[in-house]
C-alpha cells in the first residue's frame, strides 16, 4: 500500500513540474511577438536635455492604475498623431514585465523608464498619473496630475510646441 501511495506521490509531482516548465516556457502571454517595444532606460540615465529639440511628453505611470488605464488609449492616439514629438514613459512602484505588458496592451511603443523612485522624486510625483510637457529647449510648459483625455492632452503638446 505505502508503495503504491508513493509511486501516485511521485507521478503528481511529476505532473506539477512539467505544468510548471511547460507554462514557465511559453512566453510572455500578454506580449504579443510584434507588440511595440521602445527601449528601457535606467532611471539615473532618464535626462530631459537628451531629448532637446522636439517637444517631450513624459507620463509617470503604473500598470495597476484605474486612471492610467483610463488615460493610455488617448496617450496613444496623441503619440501616433505628433510624430514630431518626443514621448517617454516612466513606471512607477511598478515592475518591468507589467510596464511593457501595459505598453504593448495600449500600442506605446516608446521609451520606458522603470523608476526607482528617483525620477519621481525629482520630479516632485506626487501619484499617478501625472504628466509633463516639456518645449523644445527642456523647460516644463505643462503638467497634468491625474487622468487625462485626448483633449487636455493636445492642449499639454500645444504648449511644448
Amino acid at each position: 500500500m505505502f508503495a503504491a501511495s508513493a509511486k501516485l506521490l511521485s507521478l503528481c509531482i511529476a505532473f506539477m513540474v512539467a505544468v510548471l516548465v511547460l507554462t514557465a516556457c511559453g512566453g510572455s502571454a500578454d506580449q504579443p511577438a510584434d507588440a511595440p517595444r521602445g527601449p528601457t532606460i535606467a532611471p539615473a540615465a532618464f535626462d530631459v536635455a537628451d531629448y532637446a529639440g522636439k517637444p517631450l511628453v513624459v507620463n509617470f505611470f503604473a500598470s495597476w492604475c484605474g486612471p492610467c488605464n483610463e488615460e493610455a488609449p488617448a496617450l496613444a492616439k496623441l503619440a501616433r498623431a505628433n510624430p514630431d514629438a518626443q514621448f517617454v514613459a516612466v513606471a512607477v512602484s511598478d515592475s518591468e514585465s507589467d510596464a511593457r505588458a501595459f505598453m504593448a496592451d495600449y500600442g506605446l511603443g516608446y521609451p520606458l523608464v522603470i523608476d526607482d523612485s528617483s525620477l519621481s522624486a525629482e520630479y516632485g510625483i506626487s501619484g499617478v498619473p501625472t504628466t509633463i510637457f516639456f518645449d523644445a529647449q527642456g523647460r516644463e510648459v505643462d503638467r497634468i496630475v491625474g487622468s487625462a483625455d485626448l483633449d487636455r492632452f493636445n492642449t499639454g503638446l500645444a504648449r511644448a510646441q
